[in-house]
């Protein structure tokens, strides 16, 4: 009975060691990622991350770049963001953390090699994936020859009843696009695409789930959409509209989050700029800001498409940070009311 007893109180002074060296193990600091980038981005970034960044537990938000930027202004009003990066497509927004001095400013070392034009002059952020917007339409209901050939062709009231977009109040994407094309050809053509019963709510894949139906045959949506059912729907058509196609930027930015995390975001950005994370955007049917990333598969050189694209300005970015929620009412106004 003696020996019983030992044995036993030898078994669990193993367990109290064991667990106490359980106990005493140190956790991992934790990201906090903010982004709009589709759910199996994500997966596809967190398993190669996972191996790359053990050091790290990485947690993700994702939503709209309309809810992240929300959450983000409520979070800074409580005086703390609990978000260390932010991913996501409203780039006027961005601007208006930099200029509130809100983001740390940061260079990876591939960054460089974005363009001027998609990044801030001083580093607060940078372009880390470039969607682009594109028209499209089912081809069970118009041929190639009987669809408009541009965005301002949408406007033409024989289209009335057909079309679709998503919303610029919930979609970064197509907030850009909205600027972009009301600058272009002014409020005149917003009121033209009431006037012929647009259908303009949601993101991009309620405007695929429209053109799909039939519900509305005839929209604008983002190509990587239509890349990812390239080979699943033969009836989804894209046109790469002849006015130009609207370059989006998919912004990357660190926060003032202060603690050790600082650190992880910057090795995080260092990776997502590195091959293995371009290829990862690639993958996910967004161009790479860095020339020398191959196209998404099934997608055309960027450089042909950037040549008749709706142009980045300076000029342009400073209008529409100014005017930004101006535009957003204006366009529910003329849209919903």
């Amino acid at each position: 009975m003696a020996r019983i007893w030992l044995r036993i109180q030898i078994l669990l002074c193993g367990l109290v060691v064991i667990t106490g060296c359980e106990w005493g193990k140190p956790e991992k600091p934790v990201l906090w990622v903010y982004t709009s980038m589709y759910k199996d981005t994500i997966q596809d970034l967190k398993t190669q991350l996972d191996q790359d960044l053990p050091g790290v537990e990485i947690k993700w938000y994702q939503a709209g770049s309309e809810e992240i930027a929300a959450k983000v202004n409520a979070e800074l009003i409580a005086g703390h963001c609990q978000a260390d990066v932010l991913i996501s497509s409203d780039r006027f927004w961005y601007e208006e953390l930099s200029d509130r001095g809100f983001l740390h400013a940061y260079r990876p070392p591939n960054g460089s090699e974005v363009p001027d034009t998609l990044r801030h002059p001083q580093g607060f952020y940078s372009t880390v994936s470039i969607p682009v917007m594109v028209m499209v339409y089912n081809g069970e209901v118009f041929s190639q020859d009987e669809v408009p050939k541009s965005f301002k062709e949408m406007a033409d009231p024989k289209w009335k009843g057909k079309l679709t977009t998503g919303s610029p109040l919930a979609s970064g994407t197509n907030f850009t696009t909205v600027a972009m094309l009301q600058n272009a050809y002014g409020w005149e053509y917003i009121e033209a695409l009431r006037r012929n019963e647009t259908i303009s709510q949601g993101g991009n894949s309620g405007v695929l789930r429209r053109i799909q139906s039939k519900e509305r045959p005839i929209g604008w949506v983002l190509m990587e959409n239509l890349l990812r059912l390239q080979k699943k729907d033969k009836r989804i058509k894209t046109l790469y509209p002849a006015d130009g196609v609207v370059i989006q930027s998919n912004v990357m930015a660190i926060t003032k989050k202060p603690g050790e995390s600082r650190e992880w975001a910057e090795k995080l950005a260092n990776w997502l700029y590195s091959k293995k994370g371009q290829e990862a955007m690639t993958r996910s049917y967004m161009y790479s800001p860095l020339a020398s990333v191959a196209p998404p598969e099934g997608a055309p050189p960027f450089s042909d498409i950037s040549k008749s694209a709706f142009p980045w300005t300076q000029e342009f970015l400073s209008k529409v940070v100014k005017e930004r929620q101006d535009i957003k009412e204006r366009f529910s106004q003329i849209m919903f009311d």
